[in-house]
């Protein structure tokens, strides 16, 4: 008898170990099952997977005696275990209501009816100490332990005639407090098993999408219309995947392909055209088998082709085409790597763009500083040139000259690095024809060692100056001084006049963006900084009213300026 009851218990617990083996497969389940937050219907739904469970156990048991000696308790506890109080009570209903009904005059029906439903509960409060301990097993097993012991307290102490019970409760005992306890163990273990396989590969899967995404990153940054750099992209893809062919589309034609030649099959246009339209409407990512392949005469090429699309501003702007010759098996880690590789490309993308776009108005604005002519600033400086053409027509020849160098760098230069050297050139331009207006008023001094060769960005003192001067000019003088000093990690410039000084809530204007309309020269440097050299400051400036203003600036080595 004992033996029966043995081979019965681990039957249905090798059955148990299948369904484990199953559910977890079921995105619905894996994601409410390992969900601290729960709605009602997901408890509803849940109690009547784990009841059900309890149910089949009924039925799968074996007759002892006038009972069942069963496995009944691994789905009901498991309920509680895994989905909280509410699943462990209510499976713990249905399972125990039901073990009544088919057994109504059964000596032990009530007792079995009462003892399942007190299993669930204690399932159900054990629900937050196994989520939280390293050693959730040794839980399981020993509250699975208490639980069919409490079970045999239960029938000793309802079912009648007394003796009865207690010849039962010697023959099942043993084997079902032992049995149903290593059970649900492993049930509960094959759950979680099949879940932690699912996310390592979905895991390997998304990793493998961000590698691909960050090799591809240089080939992304010319945008999504470079044929070339797009072809380098797709044979990256295509090396690393295992797969016929890897096509990057724009939302009208193919961009590039790398594999087999499918692109350049009759029936591939028309496919592309409806999958597009499709995905533009549904915003999703479509998989095509074999059966759909072959009306378009593709089905040599690939059994099954992958399209996610590629978005910007929520619109979809090209595709992701993979191709293979897989069988339609457990197509969701494919779709989640195709999907999550698709809005990769089209962060990439967009940031690519928005960095272009930045670096073009970066540019333009360059451009505009360097083409603004003065009008003030000529006027002015006309003006003293015509002073000196009767009493010293040597200067006034000199600072001619000096002015056409200084309009010749300005509105010439078109490279956006210049040596150190050729930079204070051209300030030097500037600053002898605004020191021939202010004569003694004005003192700028450059201190820069002449072997110094150092690439900076263009145009990134004068303004600087120019600033220091239009607004820093009192009545009386005012001494500009420029030290620039090469340094082991860069080159470090500071600009120091002895001005009116800037207030203290203009300083933080500027560095918010907000800055003066006469200040377009010191905010274009100062953005520029920042964007050029990763995490630089821009410009530093420490002002102090009516006792002068330092503005200083670093150019770290290791980067394009080096």
């Amino acid at each position: 008898m004992v033996q029966d009851i043995l081979n019965n218990i681990i039957v249905n617990i090798a059955i148990l170990m299948i369904i484990g083996f199953i559910l977890p497969r079921f995105s619905w389940f894996r994601k409410t099952v390992f969900e601290h937050d729960k709605k009602w219907l997901d408890i509803v739904l849940l109690s009547m997977v784990f009841g059900g469970i309890g149910i089949l156990a009924t039925y799968t048991g074996i007759r002892i005696n006038g009972a069942i000696a069963n496995t009944r308790v691994i789905g009901v506890i498991a309920g509680g275990f895994l989905g909280g109080p509410w699943v462990g009570l209510l499976s713990g209903l249905i399972a125990g209501l039901h073990r009544w009904a088919v057994d109504i005059n059964g000596f032990t029906a009530f007792s079995c009816a009462v003892s399942t439903i007190i299993e669930g509960i204690i399932g159900g409060l054990m629900y937050k100490s196994i989520r939280s301990s390293e050693n959730k097993y040794y839980l399981i097993f020993g509250a699975t332990f208490v639980a069919e012991v409490i079970q045999m307290l239960v029938i000793l102490l309802i079912a009648r005639p007394f003796d009865d019970a207690v010849a039962l409760v010697k023959v099942i005992s043993v084997p079902m407090v032992f049995l149903n306890s290593i059970g649900i163990v492993v049930f509960i273990n094959g759950i979680y098993n099949v879940k932690e396989t699912l996310d390592r590969a979905n895991a390997r899967h998304l990793k493998l999408a961000f590698d691909i995404a960050d090799w591809c990153l240089p080939f992304l940054r010319k945008g999504l219309h470079d044929k070339e750099s797009i072809g380098n992209a797709c044979s990256t893809i295509l090396k690393n995947i295992d797969s016929t062919c890897v096509i990057i589309t724009d939302n009208k034609q193919v961009v590039a392909y790398a594999g087999v030649d499918l692109p350049k099959q009759s029936g591939f246009t028309k496919l592309f055209d409806h999958v597009f339209r499709r995905m533009s409407e549904r915003k999703e990512s479509v998989i095509l088998h074999e059966g759909e392949v072959s009306k378009y005469d593709l089905e040599r090429f690939a059994k099954r082709i992958m399209f996610s699309p590629i978005y910007r501003n929520e619109q979809v702007i090209g595709t992701i085409i993979i191709c293979d010759n897989r069988f339609k098996d457990n197509v969701g880690p494919d779709l989640g790597f195709i999907d999550g590789l698709s809005k990769l490309f089209s962060s990439q993308l967009a940031l690519a763009e928005m960095d272009n776009q930045g670096k073009l108005l970066q540019k333009a604005e360059l451009r505009a500083l360097q083409s603004q002519i003065n009008p003030h600033f000529l006027f002015n400086a006309l003006n003293t040139i015509s002073g000196y053409t009767r009493e010293n027509p040597d200067r006034a020849r000199q600072l001619l000259l000096a002015l056409a160098s200084y309009f010749r760098n300005t509105l010439s230069t078109h490279t956006e690095w210049v040596d150190i050297q050729e930079e204070i050139e051209h300030v030097l331009s500037y600053v002898e024809i605004e020191k021939a207006r202010f004569e003694e008023r004005l003192s700028v001094n450059i201190h820069c060692s002449p072997d110094c060769r150092y690439s900076v960005p263009n145009f990134v003192i004068q303004p600087l100056i120019e600033n220091a001067i239009k607004h820093g000019m009192t009545s009386n003088s005012l001494r500009v001084d420029v030290t620039i000093e090469e340094h082991r990690n860069g080159l470090n410039i500071v600009v120091k006049d002895n001005g009116c000084g800037i207030a203290q809530e203009r300083i933080e204007t500027f560095y918010q963006g907000n800055s003066d309309k006469g200040k377009i020269g010191m905010a274009n440097i100062h953005q520029r900084l920042k964007s050029i050299y990763p995490n630089n400051p821009g410009l530093v400036i420490h002002s102090k009213l009516n006792h002068g203003t330092t503005i200083q600036m670093f150019l770290p080595k290791g980067s394009a300026a080096a």
